[in-house]
């Protein structure tokens, strides 16, 4: 296999509850995959389209390719009915890892946190679906992205549980990243914020 990416498929796939932007409106997750609807691949044309732009070096066929393909699935934020980003992912569930292919947000749409917020819901589904690490290959100028994440070079699973499955990327950096089944992924923000108010807190009253 000889590719430039990364894929995700679950039984208990659940949208996320609403959550507010209080600039722009009311967003939301979906899981979007090739069902052969018509609303299914008009959102999934919207996926394609942010995708190209955003990372230009991709050959379009390949994006095209992997965005409609039915073993991969995209988690979407959506504004409305329509994706402002998306990651494109496949999951190996006897090998327990998600792959990870594609992530970009709207030219419009960045600089917000959507990107932190993207990863952090598809680390909530992981650990829904008894997935334990994720595997991707990021270029140079995504490499920056995926360590705020927590992801790393130093690939820590056995090789025989993912050599074989992921696709190569010429030119790009191999990053994984361990999932832990008990960390509030959704609101670990507010629970960091929180934790460091009570150290604060404690720091004061000394």
């Amino acid at each position: 296999q000889n590719a430039k990416m990364s894929p995700y498929n679950s039984k208990r796939l659940m949208e996320a509850p609403k959550s507010e932007d209080e600039s722009n409106g009311p967003l939301h997750f979906k899981i979007i995959f090739n069902d052969g609807k018509m609303e299914t691949m008009e959102q999934l044309a919207s996926l394609k389209t942010i995708f190209m732009y955003q990372l230009p070096k991709m050959p379009r066929s390949y994006i095209v390719r992997y965005v409609f393909d039915r073993r991969h699935k995209t988690l979407a934020i959506c504004r409305g009915d329509t994706p402002i980003g998306g990651v494109c992912f496949r999951h190996f569930e006897k090998q327990k890892f998600l792959e990870i292919v594609f992530l970009a947000i709207s030219g419009t749409e960045q600089v917000r946190g959507y990107g932190t917020m993207l990863m952090n819901e598809l680390k909530h589904f992981a650990t829904r679906n008894e997935v334990t690490f994720f595997l991707t290959y990021a270029d140079n100028f995504a490499t920056r992205y995926f360590r705020k994440q927590g992801f790393k070079t130093e690939i820590a699973e056995p090789r025989e549980r993912w050599d074989g499955y992921i696709k190569d990327y010429d030119g790009g950096t191999l990053m994984e990243c361990g999932i832990h089944p008990t960390i509030p992924y959704r609101d670990f923000k507010e629970v960091l914020e929180k934790q460091l108010y009570f150290i604060i807190a404690m720091t004061d009253s000394k």
